[in-house]
């Protein structure tokens, strides 16, 4: 191969001295490059150039034909499970963590240290990853990882993305702001912020206990208190507020049965969502008043024991949806509402079927499939897609807990809604229930 200097045209956008080489049997020319990564063509001509570097890790996919996680870490491709799954997140995290540790502040592979060059402790990466494996063990409710695991891979992320080569025994407090104000710039509501930030500091925590840092590291992070109201750069969000029953009313003319009958009950039961979803027959004890106790619920781990009396309007509604043959089943199916919406299709049908329509048959193995139950995002989608079709302000279904609990209160008194909601105490049903202002307009109208 022979080499010679090609003068710079502008179009090609390259130096005058560049060199280029030019094969002697024809193929096509490039700029010569020691570092090829990626090249550009311009006619016979394959200008190449050099990869950026980044300090980002690698980025969290979707394999969608298997709808499989995948991660890519040195060139191999990593599958962590099915896409978007807890499981998938947190072996996601670990890799990410551990990939952090071995590479410096400028994001080079580093060698293991050897003798007395070895640094002395382990970095803050090195520390998340062990809380994650943790994490993943202690954040289960029977044998599922539960909300919490999900939001501690949240908070971590950012750590690691900034602190995560820093060696834990030098993490500061203004490191801890640092990783603060960059959750503030990514638009995150204050009291999220104050989640997030408390849950690293019980990361550190952990890592004192079990001897990972030295106990001044997390000593210092307590001083960091938490955003006050109006006094950051951080996003306000309103309190959850009750929502008006006529527009709940509204809504339910347009949801599909299932759906309509899991609003109506937890509304007059003051139930959280996801006691409405879990429900089942076995759960169910039955009189003048039947009693429902939840097989999961908030606060079963605190040793609690939840109990909802089900009311005459409740027990009309729920009647059609109990399987005393299927006890273990829960009552409101997505696989039942997908049902029954594909025979209301049909029945409603005016031409007839033709040949092929009637020789199709279904996938043995598709990608989604209706659930056995509903979850907590399909649950709210189901329900503002409805407050959209009826042309009302969206509500989440943990405002229906809100309306109920300021009705209860209005008539029975604030200790009656503490027993009807669940809570051992009558300051956080009170965050539930708001105060009948009305009283007060009486009583001024008598002595203002």
């Amino acid at each position: 191969m022979s080499r010679v200097r090609v003068p710079s045209l502008a179009f090609f956008k390259v130096r005058p001295d560049v060199e280029f080489s030019v094969p002697a049997d024809g193929r096509q020319c490039g700029q010569v490059s020691p570092a090829k990564r990626y090249m550009y063509r311009f006619g016979s001509r394959i200008l190449y150039r050099t990869m950026p570097k980044t300090n980002r890790p690698p980025a969290y996919r979707q394999k969608k034909s298997r709808n499989l996680a995948v991660v890519t870490i040195n060139g191999r491709d990593l599958y962590l499970g099915r896409y978007g799954s807890p499981e998938s997140r947190v072996r996601y995290a670990e890799l990410i963590a551990a990939w952090s540790a071995k590479r410096d502040s400028h994001g080079e592979p580093v060698a293991p240290p050897t003798g007395e060059s070895a640094p002395q402790g382990v970095t803050v990466a090195a520390v998340i990853l062990q809380y994650l494996k943790h994490a993943e063990v202690y954040y289960r409710k029977n044998g599922e990882p539960t909300g919490e695991l999900r939001n501690i891979i949240a908070s971590l992320k950012p750590l690691t993305a900034l602190c995560g080569r820093t060696l834990a025994s030098d993490f500061k407090p203004a490191n801890l702001e640092s990783v603060r104000e960059q959750m503030i710039e990514t638009g995150l509501s204050r009291g999220v912020i104050n989640s997030r930030v408390s849950r690293i500091k019980r990361a550190f925590r952990w890592a004192t206990k079990v001897g990972l840092v030295n106990g001044s590291v997390y000593h210092g992070l307590t001083a960091i208190d938490g955003l006050k109201r109006g006094r950051s750069a951080a996003r306000e969000t309103e309190p959850v507020a009750p929502v008006a029953e006529t527009d709940v009313a509204i809504a339910c003319d347009h949801m599909n049965p299932t759906i309509r009958a899991m609003v109506q009950v937890q509304l007059l039961a003051a139930m959280r969502p996801q006691e409405i979803r879990l429900m089942r027959t076995r759960d169910i004890a039955k009189g003048e008043v039947w009693e429902y106790r939840p097989s999961r619920h908030k606060t079963e781990h605190h040793g609690h024991v939840r109990r909802i009396a089900l009311g005459p309007r409740a027990q009309a509604i729920l009647e059609p949806f109990l399987k005393p043959d299927r006890p273990d089943e829960y009552l409101f199916r997505p696989l039942d509402a997908e049902a029954s919406r594909r025979a209301e299709l049909r029945r409603k049908r005016i031409t007839p079927l033709t040949p092929s329509q009637r020789a199709r048959s279904r996938k043995k193995s598709p990608i989604r499939t209706p659930g056995q139950f509903y979850d907590k995002n399909t649950y709210n989608r189901a329900i503002s897609r409805a407050c959209d079709k009826a042309s009302v302000a969206r509500w989440h279904p943990h405002q229906l807990r809100h309306t109920t609990a300021t009705k209860i209160r209005r008539q029975f008194g604030l200790e009656a809604a503490s027993i009807v909601l669940g809570h051992r105490h009558g300051v956080v049903t009170e965050v539930y229930a708001e105060s009948d202002f009305g009283r007060a307009v009486a009583v001024m109208r008598e002595i203002g």
